[in-house]
């Protein structure tokens, strides 16, 4: 994959430069590996291609790929929407329009729960549910609706087992028609992230809902991540979806406030 390199690791080449050093350590992999590269007066050089400097500025927090000798964000504007990759101090998260697709106990708890057999995840992302639960499940199908995430997630090196695990098959797709082929208790667990309501409408029905039941097998479980929707007029969304999930046949709903999810069991 094309390298790949942090904001803040450009500031301080930057500033490597202006003090006249000829080498600095940095990660072309946003924190994976770190690699020491030539600097001089014209800019730095990758692979013995010269990169000419770029300035950027203190509050600028984005990732940048290397590609044919020149930086290019990871930012594309895209239907009225904006799509940007964020570094952090560790993966990188994704920003749809200022929303944050990043969910750190969401994703800490599956990691936890070590979750077995065959798993469906709804949401792909940047792919990080399913490389962590493929740690221990044996068979991942994830669904992402959006390919322009997708194209975002190839460029992400924490994201490449989403294309290299043979255990892994992601489908382009809509999960509330996708749902619909596969068999009556075919999973073992399913994960449910569909980021926003806006225009999610149908992923959040007792339809949906219906169908996820269905498919899961018995003492299976939902995660689900809620967003907190309208929540500063007052409204308590998750607690709407905790209604509907019971009314879909989940008996024991269990509610995770401060990382805004839901597990839901089928007895």
């Amino acid at each position: 994959m094309l390298p790949i390199i942090s904001s803040r690791d450009l500031r301080n080449i930057n500033e490597a430069t202006e003090k006249g050093l000829t080498e600095i350590e940095v990660s072309l992999d946003l924190g994976l590996t770190n690699t020491k590269i030539n600097l001089d007066k014209k800019g730095f050089y990758i692979n013995k291609q010269l990169i000419k400097p770029k300035k950027i500025k203190e509050t600028d927090k984005s990732c940048y790929i290397i590609n044919n000798g020149s930086l290019e964000k990871v930012q594309y504007f895209v239907d009225n929407r904006l799509y940007k990759l964020i570094p952090t101090n560790y993966r990188p998260i994704l920003k749809i329009s200022g929303t944050s697709m990043h969910k750190k106990e969401f994703l800490d708890n599956l990691g936890r729960d070590k979750l077995h057999g065959k798993v469906l995840d709804s949401g792909t992302g940047l792919g990080y549910s399913s490389i962590i639960t493929s740690r221990t499940a044996e068979d991942i199908i994830t669904v992402e609706i959006d390919r322009n995430v997708i194209e975002i997630a190839k460029l992400n090196p924490y994201s490449q087992e989403l294309f290299t695990n043979k255990n892994m098959k992601l489908i382009i797709g809509n999960i509330v028609e996708q749902i619909k082929k596969f068999n009556d208790k075919e999973f073992g667990n399913i994960i449910f992230d569909a980021g926003t309501v806006k225009g999610s409408e149908e992923f959040f029905s007792l339809n949906n809902y219906k169908e996820a039941f269905r498919v899961l097998k018995n003492r299976g479980k939902l995660y689900h991540y809620l967003p907190k929707h309208q929540i500063k007029r007052g409204r308590d969304f998750a607690s709407e979806i905790i209604s509907r999930l019971k009314k879909a046949g989940f008996k024991r709903v269990y509610r995770h406030k401060e990382g805004s999810y839901v597990i839901a069991l089928k007895v």
